[in-house]
């Protein structure tokens, strides 16, 4: 059996629930992490919310209620009591287990040849998605992740259109970062067309994520009186 067609086959596993909004959140992240297999959302009891990836449901499943438990399990240890993440490697597979609000965790498995990089602002991303979702008001500074256009200098020059009708939507360089960035990783600070001004940095693997979101958190809001008919 030829490797695409192995892939293919793992591509088509049968999903055993309903899809909900977190689906499309989880897929986001396993395009986004290099090696990631798939990705569970699960509750304080161990029961999955919601998955995504090309592991059989069960498996994904079983992984997700075992590893909420070592996180609890390690949570237990006054040493370890403030941990809210960790990063595992075993014979076959690795895996990233993320703690979030309310007893629920994110959990990423991994091939074994995969290390553990491009997974720290895609988990952020992630996070700050379900977040959004789920109501939760997150204490950890979110990533955005954006599809950029660069240059033949691989510069970011624009925003990928949305839809086939869609236009790119115009990047102003204001600088390049030059430090507080990973081996291979480039940053520059930026202005969207919608006025925000943010740190877009692109990953190894071509990723892009931004520090703010395309608008603004903050709208101005006009008061009362300078209203106008």
């Amino acid at each position: 059996m030829s490797a695409a067609v192995r892939t293919r086959r793992r591509a088509a596993v049968a999903r055993d629930q309903h899809e909900s909004a977190f689906e499309s959140i989880l897929a986001g992240l396993v395009k986004r992490v290099p090696g990631a297999l798939a990705a569970g959302f699960v509750d304080r009891q161990g029961e999955t919310v919601d998955y995504s990836g090309r592991l059989d449901p069960f498996a994904m499943r079983l992984a997700a209620a075992h590893w909420r438990i070592v996180l609890d399990d390690v949570n237990r240890q006054p040493t370890f009591a403030s941990v809210r993440w960790l990063a595992l490697r075993a014979g076959r597979t690795s895996y990233l287990i993320h703690e979030l609000p309310e007893g629920y965790a994110l959990i990423v498995v991994l091939a074994r040849a995969a290390g553990f990089s491009g997974w720290r602002r895609a988990v952020a991303a992630c996070a700050r998605a379900l977040g959004d979702e789920a109501g939760w008001t997150l204490k950890e500074a979110p990533w955005f992740p954006m599809q950029v256009v660069a240059d033949e200098r691989r510069r970011p020059c624009s925003l990928r259109p949305e839809g086939p009708t869609g236009r790119p939507r115009p990047i102003v360089i204001l600088g390049a970062i030059a430090g507080g960035l990973a081996r291979r990783e480039r940053g520059w600070r930026v202005r969207f067309d919608t006025g925000v001004e943010a740190t877009l940095v692109r990953e190894p693997g071509g990723v892009w994520y931004s520090d703010e979101p395309l608008e603004s958190r903050h709208p101005v809001r006009i008061r009362p009186r300078e209203k106008t008919r």
